[in-house]
């Protein structure tokens, strides 16, 4: 029987899948192994630790996620198109788990997750400040919108995060939300 070499990569890719779907519980080494079709000792190849693994796993989904809404936000011309492609990103997430609620309940545990979630919402909230500005803006208004905009987010992905939307509804309710902010 051929042997299967599994990558780090592949490792944090399903263990930032299990954990949006069911935080650090859900990260059973043993189940994952059989997912990955991999030995236990795959893991450990790669991770001295679960807490090693669950830190490459932030740092993985922070990255990843964060990086592809600014850069995709960042391709178009103005800055109104910037944000409007940046809340279309934002309020099209529903059905891919809570990764983000499942980090704070971890950081109410491990303090060192608690400063990541401080830093990524302020880098989060700054981004979109900046492409206020650059509609014209004043800098405390700018600072404010971004603030509600993010905060507004947290609470309408809690209550739609297990609906399917409809691409069209995505777009009305970004429509809606953009001319409210501007």
């Amino acid at each position: 029987m051929p042997r299967i070499i599994v990558t780090e990569e592949q490792w944090i890719h399903l263990g930032a899948e299990r954990f949006a779907q069911g935080g650090i519980e859900a990260l059973v080494i043993e189940k994952m192994a059989s997912k990955l079709k991999c030995s236990k000792s795959s893991f450990y190849w790669y991770f001295s630790n679960r807490s090693e693994f669950v830190r490459k796993i932030v740092d993985y989904w922070n990255t990843i996620l964060t990086q592809q809404v600014m850069t995709a936000s960042s391709k178009v011309m103005t800055a109104e198109e910037k944000l409007s492609v940046l809340m279309h990103h934002m309020f099209s997430t529903t059905q891919k788990g809570d990764f983000l609620f499942y980090l704070r309940k971890l950081s109410l545990e491990e303090a060192d997750y608690q400063e990541v979630i401080e830093r990524l919402e302020t880098f989060r909230m700054n981004f979109a400040k900046e492409l206020f500005v650059q509609t014209g803006m004043p800098e405390d208004l700018a600072e404010h919108k971004s603030w509600l905009l993010y905060h507004y987010f947290i609470g309408w992905y809690e209550r739609h995060k297990s609906q399917q939307l409809a691409e069209e509804d995505v777009h009305h309710h970004v429509t809606r939300l953009h001319k409210s902010l501007l």
